[in-house]
């Protein structure tokens, strides 16, 4: 339940805290009061657009605090706090928003959260219905749900179904991947040509390219580079200035001082050595020129790199990514030719899918055929206990046996039909209900829903639209029967409901240093008497008004101790 409200900053509300009970809270107050701001203030802490006219004039920020304990369903909300990451240690939670003209901010106990996060967590907190929440219950695409809401067993049920639904559907989308037969041989005749032309090629080696491109170099500057090494040659190997001649020329010479000095021999050891080499070199240069001028296959050449070059272009442009490639195609080639049979598979796996999908689609049809009945007696009774004594009502569920018939919510389709009157047809309850009768209507639901809902409070805004006299009488009853099992916070504008209130809120307009505020006052007794009058219309300070007042407050008493 709400235990507090806070608002800052939002309207005419500078700074308001609401201490909330258990019970029938009941707020009420004159035309213009701020009725309407302090339910604009609960619907923005809870999860509506931000509306940043809503901040006060002259102020730059506006914020909105609820604090809820007490929760019946505490397990269910924790375990959703807990996958997005706020603590909830105690049985509290405080839900807070700030709205500036830039940006608006939500936080779970102190924890920044997303607005679709907040939504799904509040959502099992509060229930808020409004003076216009009919136009919602005259959708017939609503009303399986709430049918739904009046049994546990079928929220299992629908768990059950709609994990078979899933699967069916998978198990289609596979199906419809499937290309056609001549689409299937077209596509092969394609893998077929890429498999064959990259397994022709088998181009296996990454350095085979640059190896081509170098072979191809040497071939083009061959005479460049027989040139380079016959030039090589002549300088080592002239017989009057060749290296070589030199090198063992000055051998000869150095050999004649060696039987002088001993110590010249590592010298004449050092030259031999570097004739050696010279020679050695002279050898690899001989025999470069010799490779220089045979034949090479220009022409294969230039072929296998516009081989690879192709390869590369269409598949891959590495050996690496080649191969993954012809691993994939080959594997999707494997693929199309096991199609026809891979699909005769799935049509039987659908055929198990769509089997289980439909036997448990009738099951949820029978369970809702069942609820509805008790439903539609339930609905009934309230709406003879709220002055509609000659009305019937019936949900009208629609089974669909065509495959197509399945969707999220089973085969069926629900709509509310009413006879609010005598004589009268069953019709859509769109086509029927004025705004009296479809306030009531939803009281109606609310009061049979709030027995098996776990959502611990509701906010009525003014749903007493179209009531007056006795049925207002009824209609404070059975938010009092509501109240007895949930949290219920409700504006009227109607004495006999301020009068079965738990607990009186007074929302008044004051002049503080030139400008107007909202306030809110908790009344007593002699101050819920007062209320009452004013809202019967009594003079103020009226003897008679005042009896009145404590004659309904009586009657209220009374019905509590039932």
């Amino acid at each position: 339940m709400i235990s507090s409200l806070h608002i800052k900053n939002i309207a005419l509300i500078r700074d308001l805290s609401l201490e909330l009970h258990k019970g029938l809270n009941i707020l009420s107050g004159e035309t213009g009061a701020g009725k309407s701001i302090i339910i604009d203030s609960i619907n923005f802490v809870l999860g509506d657009r931000a509306d940043r006219s809503l901040i006060r004039y002259g102020e730059t920020t506006a914020r909105v605090e609820v604090v809820f304990d007490d929760l019946d369903n505490f397990a269910e909300i924790k375990q959703q706090l807990d996958e997005v990451g706020v603590e909830c240690e105690e049985e509290t939670i405080i839900v807070s928003r700030l709205m500036t003209a830039e940006r608006s901010e939500c936080r779970i106990n102190g924890r920044i959260v997303n607005l679709s996060v907040l939504r799904k967590v509040v959502g099992r907190l509060v229930d808020i219905h409004s003076q216009n929440e009919h136009q919602s219950l005259m959708k017939s695409s609503n009303h399986i749900g709430l049918l739904d809401a009046f049994n546990d067993k079928i929220t299992e049920t629908l768990r059950e179904y709609r994990g078979f639904l899933s699967d069916y559907k998978a198990l289609l989308e596979r199906r419809n991947g499937f290309l056609s037969a001549d689409e299937r041989e077209r596509r092969l005749d394609t893998l077929r040509y890429q498999i064959d032309e990259i397994e022709r090629v088998n181009w296996t080696d990454e350095q085979e390219e640059d190896d081509l491109k170098a072979a191809r170099t040497k071939y083009y500057n061959a005479q460049k580079i027989t040139d380079g090494l016959s030039a090589c040659a002549e300088a080592l190997d002239d017989d009057a200035m060749g290296a070589l001649y030199s090198i063992k020329n000055a051998m000869n010479e150095l050999r004649s001082a060696l039987r002088y000095d001993a110590s010249l021999n590592d010298l004449y050891d050092r030259l031999d050595s570097m004739s050696i080499e010279t020679e050695d070199i002279l050898n690899a240069v001989r025999e470069k020129l010799s490779e220089a001028t045979e034949y090479v296959d220009i022409e294969a050449i230039e072929r296998r790199l516009d081989e690879i070059r192709s390869v590369k272009k269409k598949y891959g442009t590495t050996v690496e990514s080649v191969s993954g490639f012809l691993s994939e195609i080959k594997r999707e080639e494997e693929e199309l030719e096991c199609a026809e049979e891979e699909l005769r598979k799935i049509e039987k796996e659908i055929e198990i899918a769509s089997e289980n999908a439909r036997i448990s689609a009738k099951k949820l049809h029978n369970l809702r055929k069942k609820t509805a009945e008790k439903f539609d007696s339930a609905i009934c009774n309230n709406l003879r206990d709220l002055g509609m004594k000659d009305s019937v009502f019936r949900s009208e569920i629609v089974y669909d046996e065509s495959p197509e018939g399945l969707n999220t919510n089973g085969a069926d389709t629900v709509e509310f039909m009413l006879s609010p009157n005598l004589g009268e047809p069953l019709k859509p309850l769109s086509k029927i209900a004025s705004g009296g009768e479809a306030s009531r209507f939803m009281l109606a639901v609310k009061n049979i829903i709030a027995e098996v809902d776990a959502i611990g409070t509701l906010i009525f805004d003014e749903i007493d639209t179209g009531i007056s006299g006795a049925i207002a009488k009824v209609v404070a009853c059975k938010l009092y029967d509501i109240a007895k099992l949930r949290q219920v916070i409700a504006i009227t504008h109607l004495p006999q409901l301020a009068s079965m209130a738990d607990h009186n809120y007074l929302i008044e307009k004051r002049v503080v240093e030139d400008k107007t505020l909202t306030f809110v006052t908790t009344l007593q007794e002699e101050g819920v008497y007062r209320e009452i009058m004013r809202l019967t219309g009594a003079v103020e300070n009226s003897s008679v008004g005042l009896s009145g007042a404590k004659e309904l407050k009586a009657w209220a008493n009374n019905y509590k101790l039932k």
